[in-house]
């Protein structure tokens, strides 16, 4: 049995998975949006504060639940995975030190797990075998790429933002219309209160570029200027507002992956990260790849969001490869290990 830990960012989460057939026994998640709404976005040192309190308990849940399978708990475990990069430096070592101290008393390897390929993996939860390979759009709050898979271990970007990432953005959003944190559910919400076609007009991000890369910097500033022209703002101009930006930022999606697609034979497509939790840019992008042919793969709406299982799950790979992490040495980083495509 494999345990996971996930602390990159304002998630505090703990997986069990079986490392026989992938399949996830046990998952806990402590959120911290309430501690961090406040602020309009989240606050590193709190975070670290945070998970510092929410781990001990998590793993006390974990424990639990393997004292139901043995007296011994513990012994159950043959390693430990947990997110090392990237992410809030200041988190990842709240998760790292714990994954040291077990591994030290228990005498248990480490897998080190790249939080990206993590988000990658989300899509195999309870599967055994991973189908590789694949492309991946992964949009989240901190990441907007195209990952191309090639295999378990072999991935590398393909386009990056230039600026904010999808995330990024539906925060800011959310916080220039006084919505809270996070963004992201708050304004689809809105934006469902909307009609089809009252959507505020937004100009399309890069419209005239062929390079494969995003960028959502100017759109964010296009919902600023519409935000200072429309004062003041009623709800029916929030959802307006709010509808017009998920519309834009959807299309720039697509606009660039069908570019991708056009030029990249491809069978299967990927939707990973926190924002593939959106129901509109699901459901774009599902017919997106039907007119391309290309099969769409989604992860469960629960593990969208950062979370320990696909932490596991990426580690299982990592564990059968043998692929382990020295405890002497192990360090967090903010960069991911994916390579960019030259």
């Amino acid at each position: 049995m494999l345990l996971s830990i996930e602390s990159s960012c304002d998630d505090s989460s703990l997986a069990l998975t079986r490392l026989e057939d992938a399949k996830l026994l046990w998952h806990a998640k402590i959120s911290q949006e309430k501690e961090h709404s406040a602020h309009g976005g989240v606050v590193p040192e709190l975070a670290s504060r945070l998970h510092a309190h929410n781990l001990p308990l998590l793993l006390q849940k974990a424990k639990e639940f393997l004292t139901k399978e043995n007296q011994d708990p513990f012994n159950l475990l043959k390693a430990i995975a947990l997110t090392t990069r990237p992410g809030l430096a200041i988190t990842l070592l709240e998760g790292l030190m714990m994954a040291k101290a077990l591994a030290l008393s228990l005498k248990l390897p480490l897998i080190s797990v790249d939080h990206l390929k993590g988000h990658v993996y989300s899509l195999f939860i309870n599967q055994a075998t991973p189908r590789f390979p694949l492309s991946v759009l992964l949009v989240s709050g901190g990441h907007t790429l195209i990952v191309e898979a090639h295999g378990p271990t072999e991935m590398c970007i393909i386009a990056k933002s230039l600026d904010d990432s999808l995330g990024e953005s539906f925060d800011k959003v959310a916080r220039m219309l006084g919505l809270g944190y996070p963004g992201g559910p708050v304004v689809e919400r809105l934006a469902r209160l909307c009609p089809v076609g009252e959507e505020y007009p937004f100009p399309l991000p890069l419209k005239q570029k062929s390079t494969l890369a995003f960028s959502f910097s100017g759109l964010k500033n296009a919902v600023r200027l519409a935000i200072s022209n429309e004062q003041p703002l009623s709800q029916e101009k929030q959802a307006r507002i709010c509808a017009g930006f998920q519309k834009i930022a959807c299309a720039h999606l697509l606009h660039k992956v069908r570019f991708y697609l056009q030029h990249t034979q491809v069978t299967r497509f990927g939707l990973v990260g926190g924002v593939s939790a959106n129901a509109y840019i699901r459901t774009q992008l599902e017919a997106l790849c039907t007119e391309f042919g290309a099969e769409l793969l989604l992860a469960p709406l629960e593990f969208c969001t950062d979370n320990a299982a696909m932490i596991g799950r990426a580690g299982v790979v990592n564990y059968h490869n043998k692929i382990f992490a020295d405890l002497q040495t192990l360090d967090i980083s903010p960069q991911t290990e994916i390579l960019e495509n030259s």
